[in-house]
């Protein structure tokens, strides 16, 4: 499958929130992910110089106003091709839901790949309908850039149709006032490892 993904950074999520209610979005439920990257072993190919990655993800979804339902646990094991895009992070993404994370790490790192870093996020999913498409919106915090995003995608099964989905999400996103210009093409981690490096 192909993602097709926008990112934009916000300044008021609490805005944001109105306007998806304001606009039918379903708020689904809250996400904790701590996603952890790997790179290919010594010698072989560089995820960083490929525009690859592989992720181990532990994601706890849980309701934000009802204390009482008990959180769930998932985990995943994520392969992403390079990005197929100049303006959005469209890439190939292969996604494996694993019922064994400690036991996928040592696996990994028995086989010689590198634990490179692990991303904190606090996200919250809602699902839209638009111009005919089921949209998956995020609003995203990361509390190590201490920074709003909101996230929109799309999956699709061919690369035929990707500026089909990019147009449907750029339109989608206009309706909140956010504009083509703004959206980001790097992940987390490469928006994570340039803070740092800056410090």
């Amino acid at each position: 499958m192909i993602e097709v993904e926008i990112k934009v950074k916000i300044s008021d999520p609490n805005l944001m929130r109105k306007k998806f209610k304001e606009n039918n979005g379903i708020y689904k439920l809250s996400l904790d992910h701590e996603d952890t990257y790997f790179n290919m072993p010594e010698g072989l190919r560089d995820f960083k110089q490929t525009d690859e990655a592989l992720r181990l993800r532990k994601s706890v979804g849980f309701l934000k106003d009802n204390t009482s339902k008990p959180h769930k646990t998932n985990y995943y094991i994520t392969y992403k091709g390079k990005k197929i895009d100049k303006t959005t992070k469209t890439r190939e993404e292969i996604e494996i839901k694993i019922s064994e994370i400690e036991d996928m790490k040592n696996l990994l790192k028995f086989l010689g790949f590198r634990d490179i870093f692990t991303v904190v996020k606090k996200r919250e999913l809602y699902d839209f309908m638009f111009d005919g498409a089921r949209i998956e919106a995020l609003i995203d915090y990361i509390p190590i850039l201490e920074q709003h995003f909101i996230e929109v995608e799309l999956m699709t099964e061919s690369v035929d149709d990707v500026e089909k989905s990019k147009k449907i999400l750029f339109q989608f996103l206009a309706k909140f006032g956010i504009k083509k210009e703004e959206s980001i093409k790097k992940s987390y981690l490469e928006l994570i490892s340039d803070k740092l490096k800056g410090l």
